[in-house]
């Protein structure tokens, strides 16, 4: 029996609630995702972007209203005008200043514009594209060699960023520049100069308005044209990424690792390329040069090989030496997402990396502290053979048409440089480029056109891809060295 009072032990109970009338909720209908962007047709569809801009530029100029003389240029020559424009390569068959009008040298400069500030541009986008929704291994190593990791949402914010940087260091060029050409010329000349060959430095391009191809030579020891020069053409050929990474963080230390590569191999390249030049040209290309200007000519030679164009020395004077030397350097080119050519300084950065590591006995190749994929170094290689086989090719053309097309006889490592200038966009020349034949400057707008794609949106926009395999074969000893 229970006490009276007690409380009830609590147990188990039955709840009673009331059902309610079933609803049916109508969801809206889920609209279907769309496809994943395809790398092969972004890349078409920028080949074919600057294709037409290639002959917009050629309609242009072939007009008689852009000429000195009034008569309409060989189409030959328009061409290859608006090709070495759009792709930043400086090469020309007729002289800029005295055969272009003012028209047709503001024609040139708004197809440098486009064809320097829309790739870097349109780089990042077709990168971004690439990253939106691919999950494949080789479009992700794509992606990380081209430029760092971004999502779509910056990629508005990075364009204006770009441009911003852009313009404002083309504009600081140009005010420096025209300052220094108003006392050689009236101040509305030196402005033009001064915008024209700011713009020209900043695209490494190699475009000039000094006329008779002597490109910069006056003014070979001017060391404010000379300094503001090669501040342009390395703010152009380092990227927007790299000294972002270098003005955020300020740190060595803190710099990314692929920061780290492009900074350190341009300035052993700037050096060593300096240095060479020096031992080779002292008493040849720059015996007729005092001491002191002498290194500052040496310095500005390095600088630009890489890929700008521009010359204070007769590059037809130049021992065959120093011509191999500089074509070193013409292919290793800039940094990827830059205005620059070449296979880019972290490729060749990542080979030296795993050229070192082998030679220490390391079984991965390590920079900085970190690991570099062996895929990486693999594209690497790739992207290098690409590009020499391209050389070797367009050379051995070039050759053909120039000495059995009735041209005149050229040496062959002028006819070697000339290639090699166009395919990594430089525009250097000793001097031969209008003694070409009809085909050899069809032969360098085709070199010229591959080259400023770069080799890894070439193979993109061939369809090349590389599919990652399901088979592991077994490992086989081959016989090497």
């Amino acid at each position: 029996m229970s006490t009276p009072g007690a409380k009830r032990p609590r147990g188990p109970g039955v709840i009673r609630r009331r059902v309610r009338q079933p609803a049916v909720i109508e969801l809206p209908l889920l609209r279907e995702a769309p496809p994943p962007p395809h790398p092969g047709r972004h890349a078409q569809v920028f080949v074919l972007a600057l294709a037409a801009i290639v002959l917009a530029g050629t309609a242009l100029l072939a007009s008689p209203w852009t000429t000195e003389s009034g008569a309409a240029t060989p189409p030959v020559d328009t061409l290859f005008t608006a090709v070495s424009a759009v792709a930043v390569t400086g090469l020309v068959t007729v002289d800029t200043a005295t055969h272009w009008n003012l028209f047709g040298e503001a024609v040139i400069l708004a197809l440098i514009q486009i064809g320097g500030l829309g790739f870097m541009v349109g780089a990042s986008l077709v990168l971004l594209a690439l990253r939106r929704g691919t999950t494949r291994l080789s479009d992700l190593l794509l992606i990380r060699e081209g430029s760092p990791s971004l999502s779509l949402r910056e990629a508005g914010s990075l364009t204006r960023r770009i441009v911003l940087f852009t313009l404002a260091a083309e504009g600081i060029g140009a005010a420096a520049l025209t300052l220094r050409f108003w006392q050689d010329m009236p101040l509305p000349r030196a402005l033009w100069f001064g915008v024209f060959h700011a713009v020209s430095a900043f695209c490494n391009a190699g475009f000039d308005l000094q006329g008779d191809f002597v490109s910069l030579i006056p003014y070979q020891e001017s060391l404010a044209v000379n300094a503001t020069i090669m501040l342009l053409i390395q703010a152009g050929a380092l990227s927007y990424l790299v000294l972002a990474d270098a003005a955020t963080c300020r740190r060595w230390s803190r710099l990314a690792v692929d920061s780290k590569l492009v900074l350190l191999t341009n300035a052993l390249l700037i050096l060593a390329g300096m240095a060479a030049f020096l031992a080779i040209e002292w008493d040849a290309a720059l015996a007729r040069t005092s001491d002191g200007p002498r290194v500052l000519t040496a310095l500005f030679q390095s600088v630009t090989t890489r890929t700008a164009g521009f010359a204070t020395v007769n590059f037809a004077e130049l021992q065959a030496a120093t011509l191999f030397v500089l074509m070193a350097l013409m292919f290793i080119g800039g940094a990827s997402g830059s205005t620059a050519g070449g296979v880019k300084l972290a490729t060749v950065g990542v080979i030296a990396a795993a050229l070192i590591s082998t030679l220490r006995g390391q079984e991965q190749t390590q920079v900085f502290g970190r690991r570099v994929p062996t895929a990486l170094i693999f594209r690497a290689m790739a992207v290098i053979a690409i590009m020499l086989t391209v050389h070797f090719a367009a050379t051995a053309l070039l050759v053909a048409t120039q000495h059995q097309g009735g041209g005149e006889e050229l040496p062959f490592v002028a006819l070697m440089f000339e290639t090699m200038s166009a395919l990594a966009t430089v525009g250097l020349s000793t001097g031969i480029t209008p003694l070409l034949t009809t085909e050899g400057k069809l032969i360098l707008c085709a070199v010229m056109f591959f080259g400023r794609l770069g080799p890894l949106t070439a193979v993109y926009a061939l369809q090349r891809r590389q599919r990652p395999s399901r088979l592991r074969y077994p490992p086989v000893a081959v016989r090497i060295g």
